[in-house]
């Protein structure tokens, strides 16, 4: 049977999961959903945040940041970048890729831009008081999901959110720890003990087109009570 190879069926089956497990967080309980604000890692993580901000009933935004990817293997992350420039390095194979890493910085930067001028119009991002749910497909390296929390941990002391929670449905265990001492709230439902990319958990795992992240974040936007 399916669920005998993969843990989730899809990313929205998977966003469903999820948000009935945050549903049961005290984080969540304690808060109003004027307060909450669900932050999605573009583009997979856009479905998966898409059904947590709609049972959650709250708020649904793009955070923009992006891997830098291995060189010749893109979806293995040695780094990442945050859309105000924060950096987060894998240190062991920093000095390694000196050169590279010149050029590929500089690519992202790019690729953030542009997902932030497709998928929030160039809207600043506001944060501030808020508990924020920091939501992808799935964590392996976790270098994209720290840079999002030391972003979010570097603002200015007025313009800070007010908690911060990672959720994921399924995450390395490797990731995982550090991910704990970074988030007020580390959220994941499966951690398995063999882990390659977060595609092996999923039976569909396709791409995710720009315009499949705009109608999810319109979807959020139009289903979100509105106060």
């Amino acid at each position: 049977m399916l669920e005998d190879f993969f843990l989730f069926v899809d990313r929205t089956e998977a966003g469903e999961k999820l948000a009935a497990k945050l549903l049961d967080e005290p984080l969540i309980q304690d808060g109003s959903r004027e307060e909450l604000l669900v932050l999605s890692i573009p583009r997979g993580g856009v479905v998966v945040g898409a059904p947590v901000a709609r049972i959650l009933g709250c708020a649904h935004e793009v955070i923009a940041v992006k891997k830098i990817g291995f060189p010749g293997h893109q979806e293995t992350a040695i780094g990442a970048m945050a859309e105000d420039g924060t950096i987060v390095l894998n240190p062991q194979v920093m000095r390694q890729f000196d050169n590279y890493l010149k050029q590929a910085i500089e690519w992202v930067r790019g690729q953030i831009e542009d997902n932030i001028q497709k998928f929030r119009q160039e809207k600043v991002l506001d944060v501030t008081a808020k508990t924020v749910i920091v939501v992808d497909d799935g964590i392996a390296t976790g270098e994209t999901m720290k840079a999002a929390v030391v972003w979010l941990r570097s603002r200015d002391s007025t313009q800070q959110p007010k908690k911060i929670l990672v959720a994921v449905p399924v995450c390395s265990s490797y990731a995982a720890e550090e991910l704990r001492r970074l988030a007020d709230k580390f959220v994941c439902l499966v951690m398995p003990q063999w882990f390659w990319a977060v595609g092996q958990f999923y039976w569909d795992f396709d791409q995710v087109s720009d315009e499949e992240v705009i109608n999810h974040l319109l979807s959020s936007t139009l289903k979100t009570p509105q106060v």
